[in-house]
């Protein structure tokens, strides 16, 4: 035997990012154990430590935060027998605040606080030490700190905005209008026309709220008192969409005009139409329409929108159409307000020592001190349901302030929370209007505090983005730019006082996961022109996020830009979503003068292509894309020696990251929606590539925000208002089944307890559904949806709806099982053996040694693969069923014949019942269908939505779950016990493949699987962390001998398996 190759499972420190005033945290050692490894032997580092998994992490708001540490060690089967955590509130304080005293344990991550309540927005220090199995002390970890955000709701700040609600069409009582000639309303001469309304309010009049809604066919530019007020947005049909002006600041007592330009840019019908209501304290509202009491002109006088211009000689306006009638009868919408911008002035009495903000702005925000943008979020807050729960995030803003003037700056997008494009979102109950929350709390060198609260003092101004969409993109007026309006001395004279408008009625909460952010930029592999002015970005593969484009040219002028994952025939982008509707489609109109950029704010796109199409006169010198997503850290990966494997782990795993925007998404371009089976079925390798925990536990935060009262989830998560009326026991599994992934993944049971209440009533709401039908499922469901040549499989949904009842009821007896609940896990396992006696009775059919749904539609794969994968075949039938399955898969030239539900079994399925070669030559294969198919005919590069070449989708994570197979199966990666605390390795040697390996990180460490074989000989390489153990199954041909390490413990040797008990360290085992 070879001796043990000891792997060094180093322990990093800490490097601490501490502010100002804030010394380097070395805690001072009161009362250190000198009993045990004091002489210099040390068996086990402690080092990268974290709080709610974050390093040195601020806004903390758990009230009971949870503590790991990673542990290192150079003896084989090292492991911590025992932990001492101590928290301070001065780094020369140790553990004053908390001690937990020395605790016997094996734990090392998610070791929950229980000291005295810890105070809102403080900074505590940490540190820990631990005992090994030989009881010898650790020296104490480098310390650590993390600051507290409002334990106690005591977020101070007004919500503010630019106004309460949505407007809505208030035109009734107003008249098209237009110049006297001719029939406006049947056609007119194209060209410009003016027009101008004189009124009066009383005197010593308060204006206390002002609306004018107006459009024009085509366009207008509207004056106030002589000030340039608002323009119709530049895109076709504008007319369509009545601009809302907000005129509180503009109007005075006395004399006051309305001036418009309106233009008709081609033969045709022409109007002007209008209403103005403005609200005065102490007197009777006052209400201007457009109609005949307003002069007009063909001709543009000098001055003619000032207040003090001569109209007189203007003849009257006509009246071509009331309001309702004409050619544009009652179809005029109101358009989206332009993106609000806030600012504050304020003055730093004292030199700064530290500087925090908390700002929460819904649908998202963009946040500047002093011109400076802070942070690096992007598409901020996370999407949530908003009515029960709202995320905050926390700033270290102590470098950007500065002593005396500073100036707080914040732009707002619609985000889900406020947008106004046609969808079912604009009703959900949470909707609202754009609106922010802001605390920037100052401490001073001497120790004196003050704070910035958003409140009426804050001024409010539209901005430049006009429009903005998540699915139709944005319009951006460069125009309408107001520099330096985020920076001191601006002048703000013109901006209007920000309204208190309602709050949102969730629970302000810190976001505790990984913000989103751009995380690469791209350069087009390609550039192509198919048309005059157009120019086409290709960046080789699919993508999310978005291009910034720099470019020149004269004010006014237009450049469009459009994203797409495919081509036209033509070679122009293919952004056509849904009914026709033109997707992510970007409009930038120039400022003029120099160079000018162009980055969205408030959307992002998927995309491979992006075309840019520019007006005459205007140069693009460059297009640069974006990758922006949610930013979870890599935690694994797998490579082999066949390049088409390394291939399907890399696009599973950029496909995973293009949907993952706060939630976990169907696909980046389309709907963009978190459909809640695309969500689980793809939980198992996005784990195993990217640490998801604390990603996962908000969606499932969000799923107990969205369940109705019945104990339903609706088929996304968050849902729209019909999405959460449809009953589906397979999509909305999400909730038991991810929660399950955490605990099983990572090994932290709070999911488990947060989520049981839940996940609870969600069965119950199913079991008595099934108990009418006895104990099958009669409903519907997407089931094992997109198999090859259908949309709904042809078979039905009742038996995928019955096995994923039987899986979650299993799962939920495992769940009540560690959670100590043992009367509920002995009723979930009867009724697991109640569905899967009805279940066997109600579909397999046992002349023909098979499962069916609907016998019509004949063999199907995913109908057999769901109960050899659930265990619900009867032991005497297993044999059976399998070799029927692999009957049918060689029938059809090693191919699939599955959906999304039956993709993600067919691999996994045939190696675990000894056809793992023929599980290899199905997944290579060239031909359609399967994952060859995409890869080697078609030229994928991400995981598509559909089998064939025509798929609408190019980025469904859902379809590339071939990507488990390779971490679980050909790496033989798995844990054995909840957070990785036992590890099984058992790779398989699938087809020709002459070497694989994989790792994937665990609460504990690296966890690391590599084998190589040639015609004699197979070699292991298995890593361990510290504070686990493992069972390495070595295959093993007929006669062959294992040369095992040192360590390892043989166990049995069956199945072509010789089994080994290790401790941690790293081992290489050859068998031959």
């Amino acid at each position: 035997m070879r001796s043990l190759l000891v792997g060094a499972c180093a322990a990093l420190a800490v490097l601490l990012a501490v502010p100002l005033l804030d010394p380097t945290p070395v805690l001072a050692d009161r009362g250190a154990d000198r009993s045990a490894g004091g002489r210099g032997s040390r068996a086990l580092d402690v080092g990268g430590l974290t709080v709610e998994h974050q390093v040195d992490p601020l806004g903390v708001d758990a009230a009971s935060p949870r503590f790991g540490w990673e542990l290192g060690s150079d003896v084989a089967g090292a492991r911590q027998s025992a932990y001492q955590v101590q928290v301070s509130s001065a780094p020369d304080r140790a553990g004053d605040v908390w001690d937990s005293g020395r605790v016997v344990s094996g734990k090392s991550f998610d070791v929950p606080y229980a000291g005295p309540g810890l105070r809102s927005r403080a900074r505590y220090y940490w540190r820990a030490r631990v005992w090994d199995a030989s009881q010898r002390a650790s020296q104490w970890s480098t310390g650590a700190w993390f600051e507290t955000a409002f334990l106690n709701g005591d977020f101070r700040g007004d919500w503010i905005g630019a106004r309460a609600e949505r407007a809505t069409t208030v035109l009734q009582g107003a008249s098209w209008i237009w110049y006297p000639q001719g029939n406006p309303a049947d056609s007119a001469p194209v060209g410009t026309r003016y027009f101008r309304r004189a009124f009066d309010l009383p005197s010593g009049a308060r204006v206390t709220s002002a609306r004018f809604q107006l459009t024009a066919d085509d366009s207008f530019t509207l004056h106030v008192n002589g000030r340039n007020a608002a323009s119709s947005p530049q895109v076709a049909d504008s007319w369509r969409s009545a601009v809302d002006v907000d005129l509180t600041a503009d109007l005075r007592a006395g004399r006051n005009v309305l001036a418009v330009q309106a233009a008709n840019a081609q033969p045709g019908p022409s109007g002007l139409v209008g209403r103005l209501h403005v609200e005065l304290a102490g007197a009777s509202p006052v209400d201007v329409v457009t109609d005949a009491t307003w002069k007009s002109s063909d001709v543009e006088a000098a001055g003619w929108q000032q207040p003090g211009f001569d109209d007189s000689a203007w003849p009257a306006a006509l009246v071509a159409a009331a309001y309702g009638s004409g050619p544009w009868g009652s179809s005029v919408s109101t358009a989206t307000p332009a993106e609000p911008l806030l600012r504050k002035d304020f003055t730093a009495t004292k030199r700064v020592g530290s500087a925090r903000a908390y700002v929460i702005g819904l649908g998202y925000y963009k946040l500047y001190l002093n011109g400076k943008r802070v942070g690096d979020h992007e598409l901020d807050p996370a999407f949530t349901v908003y009515d029960k729960t709202d995320l905050y995030a926390t700033y270290d803003v102590t470098k950007e302030l500065r002593s005396g003037a500073n100036a707080l700056g914040v732009s707002l997008g619609r985000g889900y929370y406020a947008m106004t494009n046609p969808d079912e979102w604009v009703s959900s109950p949470w909707h609202g209007e754009p609106k922010l929350k802001l605390e920037l709390d100052i401490t001073y060198t001497d120790g004196t505090t003050a704070q910035v609260l958003s409140d009426p003092s804050w001024k409010i101004a539209d901005g430049p983005t006009t429009s903005e969409s998540l699915w139709f993109g944005e319009t951006y007026d460069a125009r309408r730019e107001q520099p330096g309006w985020n920076r001191t001395g601006f002048d703000d004279s013109g901006w209007r006082p920000a309204l208190v408008v309602p709050a949102p009625a969730g629970k302000l909460t810190a976001q505790s996961f990984p913000p989103i952010k751009v995380t690469d930029s791209l350069t087009a592999k390609k550039v192509t022109t198919p048309t005059t002015g157009t120019t086409v970005h290709d960046y080789g593969s699919p993508t999310a996020g978005w291009a910034g484009v720099a470019l020149r040219g004269p004010a006014g002028a237009q450049v469009t830009i459009t994203y797409g994952e495919k081509l036209n025939d033509d070679g122009t982008v293919n952004n056509v979503g849904g009914f026709g509707m033109q997707l992510q489609k970007y409009t930038y109109v120039l400022k003029g003068g120099g160079t000018e950029s162009f980055t969205p704010s408030y959307s992002y796109a998927g995309f491979q292509y992006v075309q840019v199409t520019a007006s005459a006169g205007v140069t693009i010198s460059s297009v640069t894309a974006q990758r922006v997503h949610t930013a979870v850290a890599k935690t694994g990966d797998f490579t082999s020696s066949d390049d088409l494997l390394n291939r399907y782990h890399a696009a599973q795993a950029n496909t995973i990251l293009n949907n993952l925007h706060s939630v976990p998404t169907d696909t980046p371009m389309y709907e963009k929606r978190p459909y809640t089976a695309d969500g689980f079925l793809a939980a198992d390798s996005a784990i195993a590539g990217f640490d998801m925990r604390d990603f996962y536990e908000n969606w499932m935060r969000a799923h107990r925000d969205d369940q109705a009262p019945s104990g339903n989830i609706g088929q996304t998560v968050p849902g729209t208002v019909g999405a959460k009326e449809v009953v589906d026991p397979i999509w909305s599994a999400s909730l038991v089944l991810v929660t399950w992934d955490l605990y099983w993944y990572y090994g932290d049971i709070r999911p488990l307890e947060e989520n049981y209440a839940a996940m609870k009533s969600w069965l119950g709401f199913f079991e008595a559904n099934i108990a009418k039908t006895g104990y099958t499922y009669a409903g519907g469901s997407y089931a094992d949806w997109l198999s090859p040549g259908y949309a709904m499989p042809p078979e039905g949904p009742r038996l995928a709806g019955t096995a994923y009842i039987h899986k979650t009821t299993t799962t939920m007896a495992a769940i009540a099982r560690a959670l100590g609940r043992t009367d509920d896990a002995a009723r979930y396992d009867q009724l697991a053996t109640t569905i899967a006696t009805a279940f066997n009775a109600k579909f397999y059919d046992a002349a023909k040694g098979a499962y069916f749904d609907d016998p019509a539609a004949g063999y199907r794969q995913t109908s057999n693969l769901l109960p050899l994968s659930l265990g619900l075949v009867r032991e005497a039938d297993r044999a059976t069923v399998v070799a029927n399955l692999v009957k049918d898969v060689d029938a059809r030239g090693a191919h699939l014949n599955t959906g999304a539900l039956g993709t993600k079994l067919i691999l996994p399925v045939l190696t675990d019942t000894g056809n793992s070669d023929l599980a290899y030559r199905l997944a290579t294969n060239p031909t359609y269908p399967g994952w060859g198919y995409w890869f080697q005919s078609l030229g994928a590069t991400t995981m598509w939505e559909e089998w064939p070449a025509g798929s609408r989708s190019r980025q469904h994570a859902f379809m590339g779950t071939v990507d488990d197979w390779l971490f679980q199966d050909v790496a033989g990666i798995r844990p054995a016990a909840p957070g990785y605390t036992k590890v099984r390795i058992q790779p398989s040697p699938v087809g020709d493949l002459k070497r694989a390996s994989a790792e994937v990180t665990s609460p504990l460490g690296k966890v690391r699987s590599s084998w190589t074989r040639d015609r004699t000989r197979l070699t292991l390489k298995v890593t361990i962390p510290v504070g686990a153990s493992g069972e390495v199954l070595v295959p093993v041909g007929k006669g062959a001998k294992v040369d095992a390490p040192a360590g390892a413990k043989l166990q049995t040797t069956k199945d072509g398996y010789a089994s080994y008990q290790v401790g941690s360290g790293t081992y290489e085992f050859r068998a031959g």
